[in-house]
């Protein structure tokens, strides 16, 4: 009789098949669906750029997103300006489902001290920080907090729209919203 078939063999070959089903469904969450449309592209194109930066920060959430990327988000004008866009592209109601998704607005709030929230969500403490240290606090702030709950200071919500490098610091943000 062939080794193949002994009962020690069979019982073998099924609980490694059983093993190997089970890493691969638990892996499967983990694998990157669909082709990355750069590798037909040439680097360093305006093309090119656009789709990493889709495939990197555009992978989950709403169906459409306004990318910032390079913005020096300590000038706050820049940050008025960017408030100003996710206010007006609320108005496109043709084009534009509100509410458009913006950290700017209720980050700008978060950092200002003196305010009502100000010992809720410990304002007064960040309002002497930098931007990326602010923001760092900003996106920790849980939904389940009183400054949340009383004051509508929800960092956790924006934590995957804004993206810091290597040192810390905001590289990345990202408006979303449906159309």
């Amino acid at each position: 009789m062939p080794v193949l078939f002994h009962w020690l063999s069979k019982t073998a070959i099924m609980g490694i098949t059983v093993c190997l089903v089970i890493i691969g469904g638990l892996s499967c969450n983990k694998l990157l669906l669909g082709l990355n449309q750069n590798v037909s592209l040439v680097e360093n194109s305006d093309t090119y750029d656009y789709f990493e930066t889709l495939y990197l920060y555009g992978e989950a959430g709403a169906p459409a997103y306004i990318v910032f990327k390079d913005v020096d988000y300590t000038n706050t004008e820049n940050l008025v300006t960017m408030n100003l866009i996710a206010s007006e592209m609320a108005t496109l109601n043709s084009t534009v489902l509100a509410p458009v998704y913006s950290w700017v607005g209720t980050f700008q709030n978060y950092i200002t001290a003196g305010k009502i929230w100000s010992d809720a969500c410990g304002s007064a403490d960040v309002s002497y920080l930098g931007f990326d240290e602010q923001m760092a606090n900003f996106v920790k702030i849980k939904i389940e907090s009183e400054c949340c709950q009383s004051y509508g200071i929800c960092g956790e919500q924006y934590s995957l729209d804004v993206i810091f490098d290597d040192e810390g610091r905001v590289s990345t943000t990202r408006f979303r919203f449906q159309h």
